[in-house]
């Protein structure tokens, strides 16, 4: 039964009713925005029962619960009367922290969080592409290549990432708040057989007759449609305003579309794409010289730069290259292996810790781990209240990691999110060696991380 958490203490802590302007949560984390963050209560949060841990964020503090979130934040809501998703009051944005790193941080949420909706797909990709490589002719070879059934697996692969604009039209639109099906005619635009033919043909080319056109093909690219949709947002709710009422069904579609064809194929466009290409090129730039190190040093570093918030450009870089080539070798491995070695400190830490509550708070961590592939639970209820526990994730991550890179291991499919198989079947699809030499990687981590615990970890050192 999962521990009951003091919503009233928290509330307390926070600096009472009269100081939340809003609170919402994600998957883990009950997230109270302040009106005045200067608290000097805030890190006593950390201490009551049933929280894991707290981050602070420009005005917002995040109180780390684990699955359970879901029921604090109700508790949360009817303790201090707040409406569920209250808007916060627009005469706050004052109190907010301004400054280059909060506008940086902003960005990247709004950007992964265009993204992340979309990951689902590349999910169904990478279990369709694992199947017709461990049917095909890369593994057990009882598909040809020719044959119906590895045609329309490697097919509905294939399908996911070529239409990429398409899946972050409608998520950006959900995300920034533009009509989405504006948003999906302009990823059409972009995917057209007549722009396509044009790029083709690679002759000049003028929008409208009048704008000359950049040659880009937009297939599987991701950074130039949300672009777009970001400054549709504000190019609709221009002609919302200035048009009148009677005639905007009509004129604010038409004007939008026109507008953004523009706009999109002229501008936001081409610069999405450099700058998709630019990050492309960089991390591959990386993945080619850093070799085990990074390897060794990236997988390491990655509970670091979950805790942190950190990942975000990373993230963005990797994605970038993946969508464009539909591998990647300098971070997507290093998830597959962390998730797998968390999986193991887990389960040591269940095995060796003598609380009925810790084996409890290990558990919650194994669960959302294996479930959810959520490891808030086990940074903050295990290796963060817990050095030796920590020392052994490191180290495991590291070993994962520098035969990962050594043998330049690339993940195909994004499976992370089935228990424990995913973790294996995403180094399928490419070569046999990739595939052996991920999960070897993936087992080492695993490995490395249990036996670490169960000879290493003793209960009274926490």
């Amino acid at each position: 039964m999962a521990k009951k958490v003091d919503v009233m203490k928290i509330l307390e802590l926070a600096g009472g009713k009269d100081n939340v302007a809003s609170v919402a949560h994600c998957a883990t984390r009950l997230r109270i925005r302040l009106r005045n963050e200067a608290v000097d209560t805030l890190d006593e949060i950390k201490k009551i029962s049933g929280v894991l841990g707290i981050q602070k964020n420009a005005g917002e503090v995040q109180v780390i619960i684990g699955p359970a979130v879901d029921d604090v934040y109700q508790d949360f809501i009817k303790a201090g009367g707040f409406r569920a998703e209250e808007k916060i009051r627009e005469n706050l944005d004052a109190d907010q922290k301004k400054g280059f790193r909060a506008v940086l941080n902003t960005l990247f949420e709004a950007v992964t969080g265009c993204i992340s909706p979309v990951v689902y797909a590349f999910v169904v990709m990478g279990m369709f592409k694992s199947f017709s490589a461990i049917l095909g002719p890369t593994l057990l070879g009882w598909a040809a290549p020719e044959s119906d059934l590895y045609v329309l697996l490697d097919g509905i692969g294939n399908a996911i990432t070529y239409f990429i604009p398409f899946l972050l039209a409608y998520s950006s639109s959900q995300k920034l708040g533009a009509n989405t099906i504006i948003s999906i005619v302009l990823a059409a635009i972009l995917m057209s057989p007549a722009v396509s033919g044009v790029v083709a043909a690679g002759q000049p080319f003028k929008v409208f007759g009048l704008f000359p056109m950049t040659l880009i093909d937009y297939s599987s690219s991701f950074l130039p449609i949300i672009l777009i949709v970001a400054v549709q947002v504000y190019v609709e709710k221009f002609l919302n305003k200035v048009i009148p009422a009677v005639l905007k069904t009509i004129l604010v579609p038409t004007c939008t579309v026109a507008v953004m064809t523009v706009l999109g194929l002229c501008v936001l466009g081409p610069v999405g794409q450099w700058l998709g290409t630019g990050l492309a090129n960089v991390v591959m730039m990386l993945s080619e010289h850093a070799g085990w190190l990074e390897g060794a040093l990236v997988c390491a570093l990655y509970v670091f730069m979950v805790a942190f918030g950190l990942g975000g450009p990373v993230f963005l870089a990797t994605f970038a290259v993946y969508t464009q080539t539909g591998t990647d070798f300098l971070y997507f491995p290093y998830m597959a292996i962390y998730g797998m070695v968390l999986v193991g400190i887990d389960l040591g830490y269940i095995i060796k810790t003598r609380s009925a509550d810790e084996k409890q708070t290990g558990l919650v961590a194994l669960t959302s781990q294996l479930l959810g592939s959520v490891s808030e639970p086990t940074i903050y209820g295990v290796l963060f209240r817990n050095k030796k526990a920590l020392a052994i994730e490191l180290a495991a991550c590291a070993a994962g990691g520098f035969y990962c890179g050594l043998t330049h291991t690339a993940v195909i499919g994004l499976t992370f999110g089935l228990p424990v198989v995913g973790s294996f079947l995403c180094f399928s699809g490419l070569t046999t060696a990739n595939f052996v030499n991920g999960c070897i990687s993936v087992a080492l981590g695993f490995a490395l991380a249990l036996i670490g615990m169960l000879i290493l970890y003793k209960d009274e050192e926490r």
